[in-house]
């Protein structure tokens, strides 16, 4: 019986390390289902994901911000601001403020935020 050198044992023992490395890289590289990417289907079913997909939540805040912008714009004028009421798609920003003792309902126009109404109530 022949027995093996050391240096073949040696190079048996690494290709077959080379060739083990490369098996497990290629199954982990390799995305499974056809997946492009490897954590698509965990990112969809994703509250968070869910939760800002959702358009409503979006137009929420817009509407927001522009009553806020429309509020600090008639406290710079010197009145309290106690309701603000902007619709989506409007043209008018209906506030309602007081100055001293007396009630007002200002109109102010959108996207300009300038002064279009101004009644003592």
């Amino acid at each position: 019986m022949k027995t093996l050198s050391f240096s073949t044992l040696k190079t048996v023992a690494t290709g077959s390390i080379v060739a083990a490395l490369l098996a497990v890289t290629t199954g982990c590289v390799t995305a499974p289902n056809g997946y492009d990417n490897l954590y698509e289907h965990t990112h969809k079913d994703n509250k968070g994901h869910k939760k800002h997909k959702d358009k409503k939540n979006d137009k929420d805040s817009y509407v927001s911000v522009v009553e806020q912008r429309a509020a600090s714009k008639v406290r710079s004028m010197g009145y309290r601001v106690k309701d603000v009421k902007y619709k989506n798609g409007d043209r008018k920003i209906k506030i309602k403020a007081e100055r001293g003792r007396d009630d007002y309902k200002i109109e102010l126009g959108y996207p300009s935020y300038n002064v279009i109404k101004l009644k003592k109530d």
